[in-house]
């Protein structure tokens, strides 16, 4: 690569070694200016689209075959197979003890209920009544007032 011979004089083989330098410099520069360029062009998916595209397609099918589950598999089971389990099973199987009625609930319970659900829908009507006549003195205050908020609203307008 370096052209300079030993016989030549010591400044003639710096001046030289720096032009063959400064060369380099410049090549290197280019080639990783279009390493560069190539590398981004080979992450955009868009390239692999356009240039290959049934290569493209083949793969998006291939993918989604392999995340698309599978079809569950059901059996029916009749009662002859149920008798059958049953008996092969025998002493392992434990019997379901049988759920026991809830007791009704009486008057007084169904009144606190229905009283409760009263109060509460109540409450709510009054407060959300409050909070409308809030917003309301918000956003139309009586006049002579300034508006709460008001030099925001036109530092941003």
């Amino acid at each position: 690569m370096s052209t300079t011979t030993s016989s030549a004089d010591p400044v003639q083989q710096a001046d030289a070694l720096r032009r063959e330098m400064r060369g380099i410099r410049r090549e290197l520069g280019n080639e990783v200016e279009a390493l560069v360029e190539n590398a981004e062009l080979l992450m955009d998916w868009r390239y692999y689209v356009h240039r290959y595209p049934w290569a493209v397609v083949g793969a998006a099918g291939l993918l989604g075959y392999f995340l698309v589950p599978r079809r569950i598999v059901t059996t029916q089971i009749d009662s002859h197979a149920l008798d059958e389990l049953a008996q092969r099973l025998g002493p392992a199987m434990v019997a379901r003890p049988e759920k026991k009625k809830e007791a009704q609930p009486g008057w007084i319970s169904s009144l606190i209920s229905w009283g409760s659900g009263m109060a509460l829908r109540t409450a709510v009507g009054y407060a959300s009544q409050h909070l409308n006549q809030y917003l309301n003195r918000l956003a139309n205050p009586p006049h002579g007032e300034p508006r709460p908020y008001a030099s925001e609203a036109q530092h941003r307008g």
